[in-house]
């Protein structure tokens, strides 16, 4: 067995900004971690409210963990912020209301190590409010190349474009620079990683929890202009990745990503309501188009082809399926 100092640095950055008591099970996800070499880079968001003190508390004399403070800036500014001053062999994200597995890390390293990757993927679920979290399945992993990976983010499939639940290797912090104030900012963050690196080690099983609850990010159910600028923003970021013979698969991406705005949009939140007709009327013609698209699934070519039909119908099965299967779909 290696010591720990022989061992790869893990930089895990996780950005607070006012969860409260919801950073604990966050916390103690991290301190339960089977692999010991790493740093745990805390960066404080400018927040207003207690949560510093909780997990100064939690986190007591653990010299593993560094708290940095900043001004707000949002969760890109604070991952950025993070990233520019960890030291680690590899660098992950996790944002500090959700946890992982507490054999994300271990895990994750041997896999690096293992197939010689710059890049290891986990999947994730969502998940409610909870005190801890276990994988509950088998972990095995597999290798592919970059770009077949790039094109499972094209199609949704396999693979979320979130920048949490992987393991960078440090070659890739230059390209760990996450757009400051936008949405859905992950999403051109991966595609460039993913088109340019050689290969990926990927695992279905879900290390990473998205808790989902009252007033976080991705359980925002209204959505105005700013999220479709954005989301228009991440697409045409991606498309810049996107080799001329996956135009297919893209055009399946654009009108996911569209679609995944649009069912939410509420007209109150654009300065022109018919700016938001428009919106939603292109969202259903981009969904029809890829109802028909031989490259998307199944479950996708359905939500399409409903929400192309009626957006009140598509958001019904949405929430049933949801409710039914624990999970969401893309």
């Amino acid at each position: 067995m290696a010591s720990d100092i022989d061992k790869p640095l893990v930089s895990v950055i996780v950005p607070m900004y006012n969860v409260g008591m919801f950073a604990l099970p966050c916390v103690n996800s991290l301190l339960g971690q089977t692999y010991s070499n790493i740093e745990y880079i805390i960066v404080d968001d400018g927040c207003t409210d207690n949560t510093i003190d909780l997990i100064e508390d939690a986190v007591g004399s653990d010299t593993r963990f560094k708290i940095l403070h900043k001004e707000n800036g949002g969760l890109s500014s604070a991952r950025n912020f993070g990233t520019q001053r960890c030291h680690g062999d590899y660098v992950m994200y996790v944002d500090g209301d959700d946890l992982i597995d507490s054999r994300t890390v271990e895990l994750m390293v041997e896999a690096a190590d293992k197939y010689q990757v710059p890049l290891v993927i986990g999947s994730f679920a969502k998940t409610p409010v909870l005190d801890n979290y276990k994988i509950g399945q088998n972990v095995e992993f597999h290798v592919e190349s970059g770009i077949e990976h790039f094109r499972k983010l094209l199609l949704l499939t396999g693979e979320s474009g979130s920048a949490c639940g992987k393991l960078f290797e440090r070659s890739l912090i230059s390209d760990l620079v996450f757009p400051e104030g936008q949405l859905f900012e992950d999403m051109g963050v991966i595609a460039n990683i993913c088109s340019k690196i050689q290969k990926v080690a990927f695992s279905d099983a879900c290390f990473y929890a998205y808790v989902t609850r009252p007033g976080s990010i991705t359980t925002l159910k209204n959505q105005g202009s700013k999220h479709a600028k954005d989301m228009d923003t991440a697409i045409e970021t991606v498309r810049q990745f996107t080799e001329p013979e996956f135009q297919g698969e893209f055009e399946c991406f654009q009108s996911f990503c569209t679609l995944r705005v649009a069912m939410r949009v509420d007209p109150d939140g654009f300065d022109d309501k018919a700016e938001a007709q428009n919106y939603l009327r292109n969202a259903r013609g981009l969904a029809w188009r890829a109802s028909k698209n031989p490259y998307a699934c199944s479950i996708w070519r359905l939500r399409c082809a409903l929400f192309s039909i009626s957006p009140r119908v598509h958001n019904a099965f949405y929430a049933l399926y949801a409710a039914i299967s624990g999970k969401a779909i893309g």
